[in-house]
């Protein structure tokens, strides 16, 4: 063992480039593999923190889509005491309340405001997800005064030292089926890990009469805890057989109970505001990204572990002579190439930690603390070996089986074998990069289509400020004239919704001459579409005067007039009585991953705030100057308010968030990829170009230019890359096709992006070939004849 260690020692000190690239491939692939890996397990075991996981039911109707997820209160509460086997239910609305209630508590004897989101549910939320309690009472919520705080926002408010436990909170705006304004703190729990679908906010109970009867707003999300998870479809089937689907437009629809753990990879909204979710395609297209460059890494350590060779001649055939047996140097060959490889590994840890440290991946999500996922940094320290001893076993095998005289004479670099190898593995490696990088290509060019798709409103016209419930009843008119002071400011509009930033609003259900449909509801001021840039293409758009009716105005969008064949004039009672004044283009609220949904916009006296302002700035206008003159306003107005100024393009950010994480990551991996490889390229022509000196001195001596020396090297790389180029191309295409379907509205499958990556790896690999051939084409013949 000391001499394969000793000889260990010797080859790294006398091949010190080639042992840096290798340990350097291979460090950044193993990095990479932990990262990707750790992100995998992030989302394989979503909502797996739960001790009754496995007994937790979504309760979906069989429609696709939001509106089959989102079901009136009645409803809930009909399928919550349905079965003796529902061991407890519970309503949750995850789809409100996304930008925080305006809150204060009492800090020395002066309020403290901050906006918080807050959740109602039923009192049996924290029991059936089996909530960490920290401090307080588990049944705390069965008092409808009272809430529930994570650690987080207890230590935030009160300080780590203090109990929260019988502190007060505040609510300075109407909290969303609430009708109490101060609440006390009941419990404390720990806060949950990023991949669940509960949230670290504050939990109450709802208002037991809150829309008890209701089965037309679909607002809640429905839980259950059974007693026993096989018994799902019995419970489904025996809520199907006994309700009459009649009472929610829903008639010949049914439940189906949906595992908690299934939720995240239904891939139902990426918006992150109802549901949080991912794609089976997605996480297997990560861990694919893993393995081919954790793949072209290992190809590169065999490519130099080959190319060697005939540089290790003398030792090799000198420990035969010895009498050592081939059985004995393959050994030695492999611990070689497995201790490179450990050592390779330990270099990613480092790597990893570093990342980890500088927050240098906000693509991932994962926490990639080495602490927290030492299971996989084990696992992957096992890859490590494995791949050092799979990369070093052809190569043991293959030198050791040659004559002593092909390998005294130095020729198997060169020897038809030995270029075969080469070939084979280089070709690999190129494959692998052209499809990343037009991977990368497509995922781009979508979320940019996605970023400039015309919505159907004025979204780059357009800042959005929440208002809360009391600036909003008490200094409306005073907020907009003081807003239209400023130039740049055309107009102020209010909505009870942020229109534009997630996959799900307010739900109703309705019927329209004798067709049951969803829809989603905007209620808005009366200037709402002229302050959004939304055409009305029939019948008027809203006037005052209808803000001020008691019955309620409608306009739906072209999609639900054509596909239910509205008519200007119709009574329509769905949400409220009133009447179809008109009709709207289509716009689009949610996101491109699907298609157009029926939206209704609302305008009537219906008593409710308003809170969300949209400013609609004139073209041309000073946008800092007109930022500055809003802030200004706000503060005048209450300046412990807490607010934000945000324009459509920080929104998109969210929305679609997933995708461009993985651009980034897809990027940065591709990337990757491409470097690993030209590494590999790298020391092959810098091998064969040693290889091949003699040659080279002859043609120059028989006439040669630098130029022809350069084509005759690079002409074989040519060919190699138009070889994989045909093999890669139709890889990628069905890839991105597989990825874009994903989406209602898509970019084109453009040709040019295929020939942007040809150009990509061959201008690369000209300059990396033409590079390292330009001092041996430029040498002195006579001295590499000689040195030969």
């Amino acid at each position: 063992m000391k001499t394969i260690i000793r000889n260990f020692i010797n080859v790294l000190i006398r091949f010190k480039v080639a042992t840096f690239l290798n340990v350097a491939g291979l460090a950044v692939a193993f990095a990479a593999f932990i990262v990707i890996l750790i992100q995998i397990n992030f989302e394989r075991t979503f909502d797996r923190c739960h001790p009754t996981s496995g007994r937790i039911f979504r309760v979906d109707l069989t429609i696709p889509g939001t509106f089959g997820t989102i079901l009136p209160r009645a409803f809930v509460e009909a399928v919550i005491q349905s079965s003796p086997h529902i061991e407890a239910g519970t309503l949750l609305t995850p789809s409100f309340g996304q930008n925080g209630v305006y809150l204060s508590v009492d800090r020395n004897g002066q309020p403290f405001g901050f906006k918080e989101i807050v959740t109602t549910c039923h009192a049996s939320l924290p029991k059936i997800f089996a909530f960490p309690i920290v401090e307080g009472d588990i049944d705390c919520l069965k008092d409808p005064e009272k809430v529930m705080v994570p650690r987080s926002l207890a230590d935030k408010l009160f300080g780590e030292d203090i109990s929260a436990v019988g502190k007060t909170l505040r609510a300075e705006e109407n909290i969303w089926t609430k009708s109490a304004k101060l609440f006390t703190i009941g419990a404390v729990y720990k806060d949950f890990p990023e991949n669940t679908q509960l949230r670290n906010v504050v939990y109450t109970a709802i208002d037991p009469d809150y829309n008890i009867n209701n089965f037309s707003s679909s607002n809640w999300v429905c839980y259950l805890l059974l007693d026993n998870p096989a018994m799902a479809d019995e419970v489904a089937d025996n809520f199907n057989r006994n309700f009459d689907f009649k009472k929610i437009y829903h008639e010949g629809e049914q439940i189906r109970l949906v595992p908690l753990t299934d939720i995240y990879y239904m891939n139902e909204t990426q918006d992150g505001g109802t549901f949080r979710s991912g794609n089976k395609e997605v996480t297997a297209l990560l861990f694919g990204i893993a393995l081919l460059i954790v793949i072209v890494a290992a190809i590169n350590f065999t490519n130099f572990s080959t190319s060697l060779t005939p540089l290790r001649i003398k030792s090799i055939n000198t420990q035969k002579v010895l009498g050592s047996s081939d059985t004995l140097l393959r050994r030695s060959l492999l611990i070689e190439a497995a201790l490179i490889s450990f050592i390779a590994w330990l270099v990613s840890l480092v790597i990893v930690w570093g990342l980890d440290w500088a927050e240098a991946l906000p693509f991932i999500e994962a926490d990639l603390s080495l602490v927290s996922n030492l299971p996989i940094v084990f696992l992957c320290g096992i890859v490590a070996l494995v791949i050092g001893w799979l990369a070093g076993i052809y190569p043991a095998y293959y030198i050791t089986s040659f004559p002593p005289a092909l390998v005294l004479k130095g020729s198997f670099g060169l020897s038809p074998s030995g270029r075969k190898l080469r070939t084979t593995l280089i070709c690999v490696q190129f494959v692998v990069s052209i499809v990343l990088i037009i991977g990368a290509c497509f995922v781009q060019i979508q979320n940019s289509y996605m970023r400039n798709f015309s919505l159907g409103f004025d979204k780059d016209q357009v800042a959005i400020v929440e208002l809360n419930e009391t600036m909003y009843n008490k200094h409306h008119d005073t907020y907009v004239n003081r807003l239209k002071e400023n130039p740049g400011i055309e107009d102020v509009a209010f909505a009870m919704e942020k229109v534009g930033s997630k996959d799900g609003y307010n739900t109703n259900g309705g019927n329209y001459k004798g067709k049951d449909f969803q829809y989603f509801i905007i209620i808005a001021s009366s200037n709402f579409l002229r302050v959004m840039g939304i055409p009305v293409i029939e019948g008027r758009d809203f006037s005052k005067a209808d803000e001020l009716s008691d019955h309620v105005s409608y306009i739906f969008n072209r999609t639900a007039m054509e596909g239910l064949d509205m008519q200007v004039g119709d009574a329509f009672d769905s949400y409220s009585s009133g009447h179809l004044i008109g009709f709207s283009d289509d716009v689009k609220f949610t996101s491109l991953r699907g298609g157009e949904d029926n939206i209704a916009f609302l305008v009537g006296n219906f008593g409710y705030s308003l809170p969300i302002s949209y400013i609609r700035l004139k073209a041309g206008s000073d946008i800092h100057a007109v930022v500055g003159h809003i802030q200004e306003t706000m503060r005048e107005l209450d300046p412990s308010y807490p607010f934000n100024i945000e324009f459509y393009d920080e929104i998109f950010n969210h929305l679609y968030r997933k995708e461009e994480n993985l651009r980034d990551l897809v990027t940065v991996f591709s990337l990757l990829a491409i470097i690993i490889s030209l590494v590999g390229v790298f020391g092959l022509v810098v091998f064969e170009t040693q290889y091949r000196r003699k040659e080279i001195g002859i043609r120059k001596v028989h006439g040669a230019t630098v130029g022809e020396i350069l084509l005759m090297f690079n002409k074989a790389y040519l060919r190699i890359v138009g070889i994989c180029f045909v093999i890669a191309a139709p890889i990628a295409w069905q890839g991105a096709k597989m990825w874009l379907e994903g989406f209602a509205y898509k970019t084109p499958l453009h040709w040019w992006v295929f020939l942007i990556a040809l150009l990509i790896v061959t201008v690369i690999t000209l300059l990396t070939v033409s590079f390292q051939n330009w001092k041996a084409a430029n040498e002195n013949p006579v001295n590499s004849i000689k040195s030969e």
